[in-house]
C-alpha cells in the first residue's frame, strides 16, 4: 500500500495527502500513549521579603523563601543562568539569580508540600476550615471610609469596642482629606480634618483594641480630592477630568510620595505590617505628556500603569522595609502575565480581589483568579456598606449578606491555587467617589456588617439565623430593605432606628405622590400657579398631607439631635439636604397651596392658564 501511495502511478494527490494525514494521526496518538504523565505544577514566583510581621512560616517548609544561592548549583539540572540585563536593571531592585530561583522552584514545587502547610495566622494554623470544609478568613479587617460622613473622634473608641466584639482582626483607614497633611497639600485638606493628635488617638485606640491598623492612600487614581483644586489640576492626567493623577510627571510623583509619608510616618507609630497603594479604577492612563513620553520606554498603557505600581509599592518597601503593599486588583486583572512578571509585580504587592455584587461566579469568575496565579499571596474584599447603589442610605442587609455567602464559596474554592489567602478585607464605602452622594451611614449598616460577620465565621448562609448577631446587639436585625429592628443596642442605634423610619414614610408618601387621584387632580402644579381648585377636595387633601408633613418633620428633628452625637454639621445637613429635603419642600410647597386656596372666595373664568407659560413655549 505504501507503495503504491508515493508511486507516481496509483492514485490521485489528494488522495495520497488524505492518507498520508490519517497515518500522521494514528502515529502522534499511539506515541503519546508511551509518554509519562508529568506534573504541571502552578507557576508560583519566589517573593523577595522580610519575614511576615503577623504570621510566622517554618523556613525549611516555605517555598516563598529564597534558597541560599551558595548551595546551589545554577547549572545543574539544565537551569540557565539569569538574564544581567534583567537583573542589573537601574528600575528594579537588585536580585541573585531571580530567573534561576523561579525555575528551580517550579522544579521543586512537583515535589515538595502544600505552600501553606506550615503558615500560622494570628496564632492560628493555615487554613482555617469548618468540619465540612468551608473557608474562614483568618485576617477580618474592617475598612473605614472617611471621605465622607466621618466621624467625630470619640466614636472611634465606641466602633473600635464593636469591632472587637464581632472579632474583627483590623481595620483599614481611608483617611483621605481627614488627614492632617503637612505642607503643600495641607491647602487641600477637609475643613473638619483632624488633627495629629487625634491621629494618634485614633490609632491608639485601635491598638488598644487589639486591631491591627492598615493605612489605605489612594497613589494613583481617586484623587478628586487633590486634583479638583486649581492649584493640583495640572497634575490631572487628563484635563477634563480630575480623578487620575499624572504619575509620570516628576512633580505629581513627589506629591504621590508626600502622601505616602505623611501617613506612614505616623501610623509606623502603632505597627504597620500592611500598607494599601489603592491603584483602583484607573480610567484615564497614557494622556498627559509626561505619560506620553514614557509610553515610549514602556510600550502600552498597561504596562505603565504596572510601571507606576511596581515603583510605588518599591519606594514603600524600601522606605519601610517590614511593611507588606497591598492593591486593589482591577487594574493589574487585565495584564499580561509576562508584564507583571517583567516588573516584579509578585514580589512587591499583594492583590486584592474586590467584589460586591451577590453572585460572584458571574462577577469575579475563577479565570480572573487564575490571571493572578502567580501572586503567592492575595486577599480578598468584600462590602457592608456603601456598594448597593449611590443613593442607598437604608439598610439593605440582604444585599450584602449574599455577597459574603458568595465569598465563602469564592474562598473555598480558590485557597488551594495559592500560597495563602490573607484574609478578608470587608469595606464599608461613604461615598462611590469624592463627588457622589453620601452612601449609607455607618449606624444603618453596622447590623448588616455584624450578619456579614458571623456568616463568615460560621462558613455557611445562615438564613435569618442570627444568634452571635442576636446577642451582640440586643434584637434580631431584619434583611429586607429599609425594615428595622427596635430596641438594638450598638454605637447609634437610634439613628439606624430613625433612617430606616424615614425611608418607609418616604416611600408611603410617594406612594401617595403617585396614585392618590385626590391629590393629582385637585392639588396639581395647576393649584400651585392659579390657586384654583375645589374647597371641598383642599379640605380633604389637607389632612392627607399634614399625615405624611408631620412623621418626616419630627424625624428631621431628632436626626439632627442624634447625628450630632456622631458627625461633623456639614454631614448633617448634606444628608438631610440630599434625601429627605425635597419631600419636605414639597409637603410645604402643597401646605402654601393649601392655605391659598382655602382663603380664595373666588376664582377666574376658564381659560386662566396663560399661553405665556405653556409647555410649548417653554420649550421653543
Amino acid at each position: 500500500m505504501l507503495r503504491g501511495f508515493f508511486g507516481r502511478r496509483s492514485r490521485s494527490a489528494w488522495v495520497r495527502l488524505t492518507y498520508l494525514c490519517v497515518i500522521t494521526i494514528i502515529f502522534l496518538f499511539a506515541s503519546s500513549q508511551f509518554k509519562s504523565t508529568a506534573t504541571h505544577a502552578r507557576f508560583v514566583p519566589e517573593v523577595r521579603q522580610p519575614a511576615q510581621p503577623v504570621h510566622a512560616i517554618a523556613v525549611a517548609a516555605d517555598p516563598r523563601l529564597r534558597p541560599n544561592p551558595e548551595s546551589l548549583n545554577p547549572n545543574q539540572d539544565g537551569i540557565d543562568q539569569p538574564d544581567p540585563a534583567r537583573v542589573d536593571s537601574p528600575d528594579v531592585p537588585q536580585h541573585q539569580n531571580a530567573q534561576w530561583v523561579t525555575r528551580k522552584f517550579l522544579q521543586q514545587q512537583r515535589t515538595s508540600k502544600k505552600p501553606f502547610e506550615n503558615v500560622v495566622i494570628n496564632g492560628e494554623k493555615y487554613p482555617k476550615l469548618t468540619p465540612d470544609g468551608k473557608f474562614i478568613p483568618q485576617r477580618r479587617i474592617i475598612h473605614l471610609d472617611l471621605k465622607g460622613a466621618a466621624y467625630k473622634p470619640d466614636y472611634f473608641e465606641e466602633l473600635f469596642a464593636f469591632f472587637n466584639r464581632l472579632q474583627a482582626t483590623g481595620i483599614l483607614l481611608e483617611w483621605e482629606d481627614m488627614f492632617p497633611f503637612k505642607g503643600r497639600l495641607s491647602s487641600a485638606v477637609n475643613k473638619n480634618a483632624y488633627s495629629m493628635e487625634t491621629v494618634e488617638r485614633i490609632l491608639k485606640a485601635a491598638q488598644k483594641h487589639h486591631l491591627q491598623i492598615i493605612p489605605l492612600v489612594q497613589t494613583m487614581g481617586h484623587l478628586e480630592w487633590i486634583l479638583k483644586l486649581e492649584q493640583f489640576a495640572h497634575l490631572r492626567e487628563d484635563s477634563r477630568f480630575p480623578q487620575v493623577i499624572c504619575f509620570s510627571d516628576d512633580d505629581a510623583w513627589d506629591l504621590i510620595k508626600e502622601m505616602i509619608e505623611d501617613v506612614a510616618e505616623v501610623h509606623k507609630k502603632f505597627g504597620m505590617p500592611y500598607f494599601h497603594i489603592g491603584a483602583d479604577e484607573a480610567f484615564q492612563i497614557g494622556i498627559c505628556n509626561a505619560s506620553v513620553a514614557r509610553i515610549q520606554k514602556e510600550f502600552s498603557r498597561e504596562r505603565l500603569m504596572l510601571w507606576h505600581i511596581a515603583r510605588t509599592a518599591r519606594f514603600v518597601k524600601e522606605k519601610y522595609p517590614e511593611t507588606q503593599v497591598l492593591a486593589w486588583h482591577d487594574m493589574m486583572a487585565s495584564a499580561m502575565e509576562s508584564d507583571i512578571e517583567d516588573y516584579k509585580l509578585t514580589e512587591l504587592v499583594q492583590p486584592v480581589l474586590w467584589n460586591y455584587a451577590e453572585d460572584l461566579d458571574i462577577y469575579l469568575p475563577r479565570s480572573t483568579w487564575m490571571l493572578l496565579r502567580n501572586f503567592g499571596s492575595v486577599w480578598g474584599s468584600s462590602a457592608w456598606k456603601g456598594a448597593d447603589g449611590p443613593a442607598r442610605y437604608s439598610t439593605n442587609a440582604n444585599h450584602y449578606v449574599k455577597n459574603h455567602e458568595s465569598w465563602i464559596k469564592q474562598l473555598t474554592m480558590v485557597y488551594k491555587d495559592f500560597n495563602v489567602i490573607e484574609g478578608l478585607i470587608m469595606t464599608g464605602w461613604s461615598r462611590y467617589d469624592h463627588f457622589a452622594v453620601l452612601a449609607e451611614t455607618i449606624p444603618v449598616a453596622l447590623p448588616t456588617l455584624a450578619i456579614s460577620m458571623e456568616t463568615m465565621l460560621e462558613g455557611r448562609p445562615l438564613l435569618g439565623n442570627h444568634p452571635i448577631t442576636f446577642e451582640l446587639l440586643q434584637c434580631s436585625p431584619p434583611l429586607d430593605l429599609g425594615y428595622v429592628a427596635s430596641g438594638c443596642r450598638f454605637p447609634g442605634s437610634r439613628i439606624y432606628e430613625l433612617i430606616n423610619d424615614m425611608y418607609q414614610k418616604q416611600m408611603q408618601l410617594r406612594t401617595y405622590r403617585q396614585d392618590d387621584y385626590e391629590v393629582n387632580g385637585w392639588l396639581s402644579r395647576v393649584a400651585d400657579e392659579y390657586t384654583v381648585s375645589s374647597h371641598w377636595y383642599i379640605d380633604k387633601i389637607e389632612q392627607m398631607i399634614e399625615m405624611h408633613a408631620v412623621p418626616l418633620e419630627r424625624i428631621a428633628e431628632d436626626l439632627r439631635f442624634e447625628m450630632d452625637k456622631i458627625f461633623y454639621k456639614d454631614t448633617i445637613d448634606e444628608f438631610l439636604f440630599t434625601y429627605l429635603g425635597e419631600d419636605l419642600e414639597w409637603l410645604n410647597k402643597k401646605r402654601e397651596t393649601i392655605k391659598k386656596v382655602s382663603n380664595a372666595k373666588a376664582f377666574p373664568k376658564r381659560p386662566f392658564v396663560e399661553s405665556a407659560k405653556s409647555i410649548g413655549t417653554q420649550c421653543s
